[in-house]
């Protein structure tokens, strides 16, 4: 846990297991933290933008892609320009093509929209 550039912004970084552990932990998580601020009197809130003329808070997931215990998004060799294997940029092409569609899932608060903004330390841009 380590404080972020916005006013009471705090940045809690859980560790990597598979999709449905990590989506139990950030529920688990959110409640402990909210559980603890309100036996102090205080509030806890996850909106992705409780200010708008500040950064905001989002939640945020990294990517990995194992085979047989194999890190497949990664080249094994040096052939690839971007460090990618052709699995890795096939999946990214996905994502970047879906993106739109991902975005009802990531992003269904209407308040997230008011985050996607260019200047806001978040993703405004498919590219």
């Amino acid at each position: 846990m380590h404080a972020e550039a916005g006013n009471g912004q705090y940045e809690m970084a859980l560790g990597y297991t598979a999709c449905t552990y990590a989506a139990n932990n950030l529920i688990f998580m959110r409640k402990v933290v909210r559980a603890i601020a309100n036996k102090h009197g205080l509030l806890a809130t996850f909106v992705p933008k409780y200010a708008l003329d500040d950064i905001g808070s989002g939640s945020h997931v990294h990517l990995s892609l194992w085979q047989n215990g194999q890190n497949v998004f990664q080249a094994s060799d040096a052939s690839s320009q971007h460090g990618m294997s052709k699995v890795g940029e096939e999946l990214m092409a996905g994502v970047l093509d879906h993106l739109p569609s991902i975005l009802a899932f990531t992003t269904p608060l209407s308040n997230s929209y008011d985050r996607i903004q260019p200047n806001t330390w978040s993703g405004a841009y498919q590219c």
